[in-house]
């Protein structure tokens, strides 16, 4: 099985197309909404998959948007066919993300496994609502 090395959500990467190297812009842990429910910016959530021993079988990944009560949704679920390399990107541009309430929220990557789904990443977004101007 595919073993995560990094997960992380950002509001801009970049690919370098020589190097392959990828900056990530402003990581993002919180968010402040003038008033709820709201739509934040996109966002990309991007990962680092370690293949060794997995070969060049495909492998299923699937990324959730949890709130702090309440059900997930799921966010996308993508099939990846590795290439000759051990390690592998994958970086998914996420558009507005829904949220209705303050507090954490959960943005949870998991893979696909013969037994069901296991999460091995949870990154934390707070989300806070802004103070009222008076």
């Amino acid at each position: 099985m595919p073993k995560l090395v990094y997960a992380l959500v950002c509001a801009d990467l970049i690919i370098d197309r020589d190097s392959s190297s990828t900056s990530f812009i402003r990581t993002v842990e919180h968010a402040v909404v003038p008033s709820l429910p709201a739509v934040l910016p996109p966002v990309f959530f991007a990962s680092l998959w370690d293949l060794e021993g997995n070969e060049n079988r495909p492998f299923t990944v699937s990324l959730r948007l949890t709130p702090p009560q309440g059900k997930g949704t799921i966010l996308g679920v993508q099939e990846l066919t590795p290439g000759a390399t051990m390690l592998h990107k994958m970086n998914f541009q996420l558009p507005g993300l829904k949220v209705a309430a303050e507090g954490r929220h959960t943005i949870s990557a998991a893979i696909k496994t013969e037994d069901g789904w296991k999460t091995l990443a949870r990154l934390p977004l707070f989300v806070f609502k802004a103070a009222d101007k008076a």
